[in-house]
């Protein structure tokens, strides 16, 4: 009887075909990142049992331009269809048992490793259309990484605009970052339904373990940002009170694995 391999499907008697291989998996990327405030009775709503939001109701939203690498398939460093993708996602501030701590309510991706490479770690990844300021080092076609430069993004997804920010940097900030770096651990949850009934397969927090976190020149400056509506979407719920600081940098980090955390309570 042939043995099927692969680390997630599709499985085949070489494995190739899977879609996600096993961590280490490995970041480099370009972001655009703005703080800002969200109503916090909205915030409340979308933290899971056992975190607590920060009190005025403290987000990021962050924009990236990726390029991934795994230690066990060197195809998604090698492929930049593999491999390289843009993301844009919103993180709330808060606590999870006693210590800082950030969630991820929203989340989109172009691409198909990201989008199941997330979901196994909780992220709750969806399709969408990402555009950013690439940045530029010569000529005049782009924007560099200088004062009164300009960088902007939006995501968009099933054609409907979801978010639009831009950052006009100011200055190079020495001594902070965006609110999310120093957010601690992200508090995400894996949920797999059953087919059998309407209970769960999976149902459980998560805490991935990431190592060699590494950030290039803060760029700080001011922001705008606006939410979009779409009937499959509640992003809109979020939209800012206020818009704190921009911030333009390079990033990069490892995720080498995780663990599993209960849920406090034991509710759903």
């Amino acid at each position: 009887m042939t043995t099927l391999a692969g680390w997630t499907l599709p499985q085949t008697p070489s494995g190739r075909s899977a879609t996600v291989p096993p961590p280490p998996w490995h970041y480099s990327g370009e972001v655009i990142a703005v703080d800002f405030t969200a109503d916090p009775k909205r915030v409340a709503e979308l933290a899971p049992p056992g975190f607590t939001p920060r009190g005025d109701g403290g987000c990021t939203i962050t924009f990236c331009d990726w390029a991934s690498a795994a230690d066990l398939d060197q195809r998604v460093k090698d492929d930049p269809a593999k491999g390289q993708y843009k993301e844009a996602f919103i993180t709330l501030l808060g606590s999870f048992d006693g210590r800082r701590a950030g969630r991820v309510p929203y989340i989109w991706v172009d691409s198909e490793l990201s989008l199941l490479r997330g979901l196994i770690q909780g992220f709750p990844k969806k399709l969408g259309q990402v555009h950013m300021t690439r940045p530029v080092d010569i000529g005049r076609g782009g924007a560099r990484k200088a004062p009164g430069e300009r960088f902007a993004a939006h995501v968009s997804s099933l054609g409907r605009r979801l978010a639009t920010t831009a950052v006009t940097i100011r200055e190079e900030a020495h001594d902070s970052g965006p609110s999310d770096g120093g957010a601690g651990p992200l508090i995400h949850t894996r949920l797999w339904p059953s087919l059998g009934d309407n209970a769960p397969a999976v149902h459980e927090l998560s805490l991935v373990s990431v190592r060699d976190v590494e950030n290039g020149r803060m760029w700080r400056g001011d922001a705008t940002l606006e939410f979009g509506a779409s009937e499959f979407e509640e992003v809109d719920l979020l939209a800012p009170r206020s818009v704190g600081s921009g911030w333009v940098y390079s990033t990069a980090f490892s995720v080498v694995g995780g663990k599993s955390l209960a849920i406090p309570g034991g509710g759903r």
